[in-house]
């Protein structure tokens, strides 16, 4: 583990393995780096594997708010540029997928791939109001406060990290309501793979919607899966990887 200074403050970063390949991870909200526990190392197998604590989540500092998604994805082109890598795959859950494809648009140059799970380019006016919720939950009442919103209010579930980074980051989420990041996707060009479980609550379809939009894409719907197929169905993922990866070097 290191910290890598991102223009002003530092994020967490683990580095594995090494080759040409450079595979950046990117969690989903209230999660950390290590919920790639088991994609960690089999992708260190194929590459360098690089996974971060996203601002605010993690051991990762929260620098003052509000932000937007490009101040997210500007966080993993900054990575890159500290570790000095050219090009990376990006593997992103759920909003790590939001970050991913951001950085994509914003800086195509940089990324050689994007494997997106369980994630989406929009949200309707219901969803964002539960994320505003989370926001105000973390601002008023810190960590408890994101927890019992989240996951309700008998979980022990735990979350690590700066409730009001977290508030922060949880807004950019409901932004896509207002401005959908799946109207900007026909700009996207990089060789896309999306994962999405067959029993995930945001249901297949957001990630079908991607897959329309987006250039060069395959999905696949992995069956019997919830929201978090990369710990459920970790082997899966890699069984889906590895062609994907040859299809793009060939």
């Amino acid at each position: 583990m290191r910290r890598v200074d991102v223009g002003g403050f530092e994020l967490r970063v683990d580095v594995q393995g090494s080759g040409p390949q450079t595979f950046l991870c990117l969690h989903g909200l209230v999660d950390r780096l290590e919920i790639w526990d088991a994609l960690a190392e089999p992708l260190a197998e194929r590459g360098r594997m690089v996974r971060i604590d996203q601002r605010g989540h993690g051991e990762s500092d929260a620098p003052e708010g509000p932000y937007t998604r490009e101040d997210l994805a500007n966080d993993v082109i900054r990575v890159l540029d500290a570790l000095e890598i050219d090009r990376a795959i990006l593997v992103a859950h759920s909003m790590g997928g939001v970050i991913a494809m951001t950085a994509a648009l914003e800086d195509p140059g940089r990324v050689a791939g994007l494997l997106l799970i369980g994630t989406t380019g929009r949200c309707n006016e219901k969803v964002a109001s539960w994320y505003e919720r989370i926001a105000r939950a973390g601002e008023t009442d810190g960590i408890d406060g994101l927890r019992k919103a989240i996951y309700g209010e008998k979980s022990g579930k735990s979350i690590v990290g700066d409730a009001q980074g977290i508030a922060h980051v949880t807004r950019t989420l409901a932004s896509l309501y207002s401005d959908p990041l799946s109207e900007k996707l026909n700009g996207l060009v990089c060789p896309t793979l999306l994962l999405v479980g067959e029993k995930d609550p945001m249901g297949p379809r957001a990630s079908e919607i991607l897959a329309e939009r987006i250039g060069d894409a395959r999905l696949r719907v992995v069956p019997e899966c919830g929201h978090w197929v990369h710990v459920d169905a970790a082997q899966e993922v890699l069984e889906d990887l590895d062609p994907w990866l040859k299809d793009m070097t060939t």
